[in-house]
């Protein structure tokens, strides 16, 4: 019997964690490195029938137009000699026109592929259009769309985020307070596709949003994926806890060159992700009052290989004061994409399962997890753990 296909609709296809993970899997299903890395793949997930890699049909939305070859020799992120294997796969993966609104980054409302539409409410359209379009021509029942696009300009939440009705007379009124995330959100729960957001955006806290999906059964997931320096927040902060030692203070740095780097030197669309960088500690602690500096860099030469340096002090027992240190060294994009593969795998499951509204079991893949009531890293593996721990009837 044929597998069925399931469809992944990336924003930022050709950005470089949608493109590595977009590659990476075609590399993987040529069996040309280890397959090992993604936690969908352990024993927590036995049983369970998640959608299998070679099911995935990619696609997206990116304002580059080149295919996927192109981008993947741009970004540099894998080796060579598997973009030569997997070159004519990879070629015919092109992204369509995107959208962009105020909120979205500066240079890059020049580009050239860009939907030559007038307003929010014929962008919705357009969208809509776009993925029923792919879903007809690929004959694809589901399909998951992944926010990975660049961090958007902050919105403040107001009136037209309320509720549905306001926000699609906010749309319908091409209102500056709905973002081009929103957008896509919205056609994604209109066309009954589980969305997810890998970026600090709001989108997500969205009330109109939230609520329409969960009255529709449609899985939501986010935000901000939680890939490496706040990863380690959330397990050496709950080890503290754990431990009963006092926090004095965190110092965190990160170099990185690639387009997310570049557009995080960019203070207005720093905000969010600065925000949830700060926070984690607290909310895993339980308490505030110690320093926490957190400073991001964009450094050219370093392109995607992502370079963190953390300074944690602490007291111990009597009061003594005590520090350790840690430098972490990893491809950004790598980090980034084994976790937005398992999420379009649980994501579906979800949908299937008729799991709608925001996920909050999945709170170990995110910065800021939407829908969770614990934070820590042991407390949030134990959430999803737990979910997935009664099987399916055969």
């Amino acid at each position: 019997m044929k597998k069925k296909k399931i469809g992944v609709l990336m924003i930022g296809l050709n950005g470089a964690t949608a493109n590595t993970t977009v590659v990476g899997t075609k590399v993987l299903l040529k069996k040309l490195v280890p397959d090992y890395g993604m936690v969908t793949q352990t024993a927590v997930f036995s049983g369970h029938p998640l959608v299998k890699l070679d099911q995935l049909v990619f696609g997206g939305w990116d304002l580059n137009s080149g295919s996927a070859y192109d981008a993947a020799v741009r970004n540099k992120v894998l080796e060579e000699k598997w973009l030569k294997a997997v070159r004519k796969d990879i070629e015919k993966i092109r992204p369509m026109k995107g959208i962009v609104t105020s909120h979205d980054v500066d240079f890059l409302k020049s580009s050239d592929n860009i939907k030559p539409v007038k307003n929010r409410r014929e962008q919705l359209e357009a969208i809509i259009k776009d993925i029923r379009t792919f879903k007809k021509a690929n004959r694809l029942k589901t399909v998951v769309i992944v926010f990975l696009a660049s961090p958007l300009k902050c919105v403040k939440l107001g009136r037209a985020h309320r509720d549905i009705k306001n926000l699609k007379a906010a749309i319908a009124g091409n209102d500056p307070a709905v973002t081009s995330g929103m957008l896509y959100a919205l056609a994604a729960i209109e066309t009954d596709s589980p969305f997810m957001d890998f970026t600090p955006n709001i989108t997500l806290e969205v009330p109109a949003l939230v609520d329409y999906a969960a009255e529709k059964k449609v899985p939501l997931a986010g935000q901000d994926g939680n890939t490496g320096q706040t990863m380690m927040k959330t397990l050496i902060g709950q080890m503290l806890k754990i431990k009963n030692l006092r926090l004095a203070g965190w110092y965190s740095t990160n170099i990185l060159g690639n387009m997310d780097g570049k557009v995080l030197a960019l203070p207005e669309h720093c905000v969010l992700k600065m925000k949830d960088k700060l926070n984690v500690l607290t909310e895993v602690l339980g308490y505030g009052g110690f320093d926490n500096v957190v400073d991001i860099r964009y450094y050219l030469p370093r392109g995607d290989n992502k370079e963190a340096w953390d300074n944690i002090d602490f007291q111990g027992w009597l009061g003594m004061p005590m520090s350790f240190k840690i430098n972490w060294l990893g491809r950004d994009s790598i980090l980034a994409a084994p976790l937005v593969l398992d999420l379009i795998r649980l994501l579906e499951y979800a949908h299937r399962r008729g799991e709608g509204g925001l996920q909050g079991h999945l709170a170990m893949f995110f910065k800021h997890p939407l829908g969770a009531h614990v934070r820590g890293f042991f407390d949030e593996y134990t959430l999803l753990r737990d979910h997935y721990a009664k099987k399916p009837r055969a």
